[in-house]
């Protein structure tokens, strides 16, 4: 909870910077920032799966097969990840025009996202150790890499737009340079460190590799392809609100790094629940799992209840600071918050569900519930309310997103209930995948 802490505040304080240099900066990394998580998707999907896949193998005691997933694994995020950053760099500006961008937002836009196409090959080998050690339930890892780039962050961003005067491009240099720093601070962690398994660059020969490969592919593109769309979500709600002004987009985005205060520890702690359901899954100790999943939805409740009467207490004051004296964006930030900041309830709970499916390796799970909210929900209710309730503006894109996060939870109870109860009761050496 507390990496998830610092990771939100990462992004908040690059919200800071960019609010600093104005409104059109700020709507620059809020339209782009899907499109580059869009990017990252495959990279980040598969990692996570690896962990449900790694750490019941641990549980198990398969620590040979547990060393040839992980090598197997660093060879496939290092390959996507060049992959998809050449693919960003060169697409981002026929891909913002195909958006229908223009003027000064296509430009500031282009030139954030290039130089964060950069940043991916070495931010994806950060996912992959962090991978590593939250397979073995070494979690405490990921809040000392986030409190190295958080303090990083602040420093990079000051010396780029204080002193090089860089502008948008600071942003993004600063988060270059400060992944690169996060990269070698994890590599040296983990190789100083003892581990449950060897990892090298070649897999034992008793191990077939194109087994492993579709194995990890099997659990983790369902992931990625949540990802994915979740972001392309919100890259659609920016091009759907583009129109109402470059104030909306902004108030959108710093509404959304307000709730993301109260989202993110509770995301970090459903893939903190990822290893300890997976391990004692493996070992047969299923009492200790179903310990694990009831605390895991109480605690994600209380979380979420708080978080929400948090968030309506501070959304103000941080709007007022993050809007910068913009009176119009603070104005339609308050309006954001106020309705969509309560559904950090609902959220917190899904989060909590999403992570113990992971745990099972039921990935699948995490598309149908992303396209059912995207698709099913979220565009056709923007779609409806822009059409035959004109009046209500940006609002119709805010009652669309508040509906969408309460259904997302009653579907994700349905399929709980229907799946999770009868794995609780089974043997858990079942091969899954």
């Amino acid at each position: 909870m507390l990496a998830g802490l610092l990771t939100t505040s990462y992004g908040f304080v690059d919200m800071i910077f960019a609010s600093r240099l104005g409104g059109v900066q700020v709507a620059s990394v809020a339209f782009v920032t899907p499109l580059f998580v869009m990017l990252t998707a495959v990279v980040r999907g598969i990692a996570r799966g690896g962990v449900s896949i790694i750490a019941k193998m641990i549980g198990e005691n398969e620590r040979g097969r547990a060393a040839a997933y992980a090598t197997l694994l660093r060879l496939l995020i290092i390959g996507i990840a060049l992959f998809f950053s050449t693919l960003g760099f060169l697409l981002t500006a026929p891909l913002l025009r195909l958006l229908q961008i223009s003027g000064t937002l296509f430009d500031q836009s282009v030139i954030y996202t290039r130089i964060m196409c950069l940043s991916l090959p070495v931010s994806s080998i950060v996912a992959l150790y962090m991978t590593l050690f939250v397979s073995q339930g070494k979690t405490q890892i990921a809040t000392q890499v986030s409190l190295l780039s958080l303090v990083s962050n602040i420093v990079m961003n000051s010396i780029s737009i204080y002193v090089l005067d860089l502008g948008i491009d600071g942003l993004a240099y600063a988060t270059l340079v400060t992944k690169f720093i996060e990269a070698v601070f994890i590599v040296w962690l983990y190789h100083r460190a003892r581990h449950d398994f060897a990892i090298g660059w070649r897999i034992e020969p008793k191990f077939k590799w194109w087994s492993i490969f579709i194995h990890l592919l099997q659990v983790g593109l369902p992931l990625s392809f949540s990802l994915a769309s979740t972001n392309f979500g919100f890259l659609l709600i920016n091009v759907l609100i583009a129109p109402f002004g470059y104030e909306v987009v902004a108030a959108f985005a710093i509404g959304n790094r307000i709730n993301s205060l109260m989202f993110s520890p509770t995301r970090m702690m459903g893939q903190g629940v990822v290893p300890l359901i997976a391990h004692n899954w493996g070992s047969g100790a299923m009492d200790r799992v179903r310990q694990t999943v009831q605390l895991g939805l109480r605690y994600s409740l209380v979380c979420g209840v708080l978080g929400g009467f948090f968030i309506m207490g501070v959304g103000s004051p941080l709007g007022a600071f993050l809007t910068n004296g913009d009176d119009t964006i603070f104005y339609h930030v308050l309006n954001y918050i106020g309705l969509v900041g309560w559904t950090v309830i609902p959220w917190s709970v899904f989060q909590m569900l999403q992570s113990i499916f992971e745990s099972f390796q039921k990935t699948g799970f995490t598309v149908w519930i992303n396209v059912f909210r995207l698709w099913g929900v979220r565009i056709p209710g923007v779609l409806l309310a822009s059409t035959f309730l004109p009046e209500l503006v940006e609002y119709g894109i805010w009652y669309t997103m508040f509906g969408s996060n309460i259904l997302t939870l009653v579907f994700a109870l349905v399929f709980f209930w229907w799946h999770i109860p009868r794995l609780l009761q089974g043997e858990s050496r079942v091969s899954v995948g």
